[in-house]
């Protein structure tokens, strides 16, 4: 509710509730109107009707904007429970999140070595994660596909349920495939390399590299050579449609990029300043911008302590923990390079920063200074003569 109300007194509406009139509008006249509807689906040419009805767009706009058609299809369904109010669709907004979040407190529980305590913060009470994953956006869909995505990959390896497996592999290439299709392309070459380090699980991160390597090779060429699209050009296309939207958080003086490897791997490191570090606190302009800031330093923070207060041994990570940091990372890369806007990098940032935070917190040594006084306390108990105690006492202090 919080994330409707801040929405609609703070940014006019926006987008959840273009997304909510649309999917009313389109549950309203369905009915009335259902040739129209499905032959609309079907791609066929059927004239609009003579009424206010939710208007579909050209094929080539329709398949450009998927994720957002087939979110307010999804939500046009749940007219009837609904009647077009918002708190019942965020009902159904927070089931959704709720298990996608248990999800993701499912498989942490069995790879990180956390307390339960963090365990429980990390999966359901992260502000940023759980703020963007609240409201009536794609954001939801994609935290609850790719927690599916993630649970299924564990059951794989650990061979069982396999057949539950394969069934949550599809559901969630199928969610993650009509809201952000963009994201199987990040998910493709990562799985790729973590199927080889379960077979040959040494040199993790040069299994990596080279999967990485010969994936953006392949698929630049294959795209190129077979079917004559060029991807870098499309990278530098959806640049510069972000560049062009119009917002008061937009970040000045961004190059454009130019279609070639080398102009991208320029932008790299402005990429990542962007993604981690945007927005600066002297560059803030109002409260929901100080938050954002806020946040990203906490997690710089967050890495900064990970790092100098780790643990001195950890053992084997389980290899899905490097399949989620080289999916993360590739993410975060992909909003840094094309987003120019402060808002919606706050947005597109906020599962792969609460994943991210998740496994800092796995290497953090959280009781760096237990085992002092566990020590003394052995200590002190190893030094006692047991001669000096009755029967009854040394079994007291064997137990």
């Amino acid at each position: 509710m919080l994330y409707g109300i801040i929405h609609y007194t703070y940014f006019k509406g926006g987008d959840t509730f273009i997304y909510l009139s649309e999917s009313t509008l389109l549950g309203r006249t369905f009915l009335s109107h259902p040739n129209y509807y499905i032959g609309s689906i079907l791609g066929w040419d059927v004239s609009v009707p003579n009424a206010i009805v939710f208007t579909y767009p050209d094929a080539a706009i329709f398949w450009k904007d998927l994720g957002t058609y087939m979110l307010v299809h999804f939500h046009a369904l749940l007219y009837p429970f609904t009647l077009g109010h918002y708190h019942l669709h965020i009902f159904f907004i927070a089931t959704i999140g709720l298990f996608a979040s248990l999800n993701f407190y499912n498989i942490f529980r069995q790879i990180l070595e956390l307390p339960k305590f963090t365990l429980i913060v990390c999966c359901f009470f992260l502000p940023s994660l759980t703020f963007w994953t609240a409201g009536l956006h794609k954001d939801v869909y994609i935290y609850f596909g790719l927690s599916l995505f993630l649970l299924s990959l564990l059951e794989f390896q650990q061979k069982t349920r396999l057949s539950k497996a394969i069934a949550k592999l599809c559901v969630s290439i199928f969610i993650i495939g009509i809201i952000r299709h963009y994201l199987l392309v990040l998910l493709l070459p990562a799985t790729i390399a973590y199927i080889c380090t379960l077979y040959a699980p040494k040199r993790i991160w040069r299994t990596y590299l080279i999967v990485y390597s010969i994936f953006i090779g392949g698929t630049l060429g294959l795209a190129k050579f077979i079917f004559g699209i060029e991807l870098l050009e499309i990278l530098a296309n959806q640049q510069t449609a972000f560049l062009a939207e119009v917002g008061g958080s937009s970040i000045k003086d961004v190059a454009p990029l130019s279609p070639t490897l080398g102009s991208i791997f320029s932008t790299i490191p402005i990429a990542f300043v962007n993604v981690l570090g945007r927005p600066f606190l002297w560059e803030c302009k109002d409260f929901l911008q100080l938050i954002a800031s806020l946040e990203i330093l906490s997690f710089l923070v967050l890495f900064a302590v990970s790092l100098a207060l780790r643990k001195q041994s950890i053992k084997s990570p389980n290899p899905l923990i490097h399949f989620i940091v080289a999916y993360a990372i590739t993410n975060l890369l992909l909003v840094g390079l094309l987003v120019s806007n402060i808002g919606t990098i706050a947005r597109y940032r906020a599962i792969a920063l609460g994943i991210l935070s998740a496994l800092l917190t796995h290497i953090l040594d959280f009781y760096h200074i237990y085992p002092k006084k566990s020590n003394q306390k052995n200590t002190s108990i190893s030094n006692i003569d047991p001669t000096s105690f009755s029967k009854k006492n040394k079994a007291k202090l064997l137990q």
